[in-house]
């Protein structure tokens, strides 16, 4: 039996109807977005490691996102267990960790915000958006084109 499905306008995709268990609620809202508290994670019709997380009340607002493991393999987040007591995760490792990707009209300039990924608990359909104290990672690392022999992290924000 199927559940029940909600209809989401998609500025991509057009008028798209999603199963409700794709619908999160970030009782924070996201960064720029605070008012905007519930969204839909909607795979891409090509397929691809890229999915969209749209805005379920506000149509124009929607994000490309996807898993950061794919582009950094050992991309790690550290958080305290009451910064992320509002999505009810007891546990990390049962959260779903997601980015969100910046694709610019040239792809390979495409970036990933590593600084502020989105977290979210499958089981209670919450989700948040943390914002690390990490220098390790920044907010516009480049996906594409990075150079691994010797040379310095592309994603940094430091040059020589």
């Amino acid at each position: 039996m199927e559940g029940k499905k909600i209809v989401v306008i998609a500025t991509k995709f057009g008028q798209i109807e999603v199963p409700e268990e794709h619908i999160y609620l970030f009782p924070e809202g996201i960064l720029g977005f605070s008012e905007i508290k519930r969204y839909a994670i909607v795979q891409s019709p090509k397929g691809g490691p890229f999915q969209w997380m749209h805005a379920v009340e506000s149509a124009p607002l929607s994000f490309v996102v996807c898993d950061p493991i794919l582009f950094r393999p050992d991309y790690r987040i550290f958080v305290r267990r009451e910064d992320i007591a509002v999505i009810h995760l007891d546990d990390i490792s049962k959260g779903i960790v997601l980015v969100i990707v910046t694709i610019p009209k040239d792809p390979q300039e495409m970036t990933a915000n590593l600084q502020g990924p989105l977290l979210f608990n499958p089981l209670a359909k919450l989700a948040k958006q943390l914002v690390l104290n990490d220098p390790t990672y920044t907010v516009r690392y480049k996906i594409i084109g990075r150079e691994t022999k010797g040379e310095p992290d592309a994603g940094s924000d430091k040059t020589n």
